[in-house]
């Protein structure tokens, strides 16, 4: 599936291989792929960067990334709470 990163391929794999999922559900499952896939573009990014950045007035202010990846987690995390998972056996849907 090229519509996700390697990160949300995997998420969609491990998925749809254990639970067979209601297009209702699929397209909860697609968003989180991309939430996924997001959380690990800025993963890469904290860990590649500075954690304290200069604005340009020079004064120094936490990494974007960081507020942006706990907000992006904090999605990820409700929508797979949303899929109900934990509530179906592997195979249902």
């Amino acid at each position: 599936m090229t519509e996700f990163g390697a990160d949300g391929q995997r998420l969609w794999r491990f998925v749809t291989n254990e639970f067979d999922l209601p297009e209702d559900k699929l397209v909860i499952l697609r968003r989180a792929c991309h939430t996924t896939d997001i959380c690990a573009r800025l993963e890469a990014e904290i860990s590649s960067g500075e954690v304290i950045a200069l604005a340009g007035n020079g004064t120094a202010i936490v990494n974007r990334a960081l507020t942006s990846h706990r907000q992006a987690s904090e999605t990820l995390s409700k929508l797979i709470k949303s899929l109900g998972l934990e509530e179906l056996e592997p195979g249902e849907g």
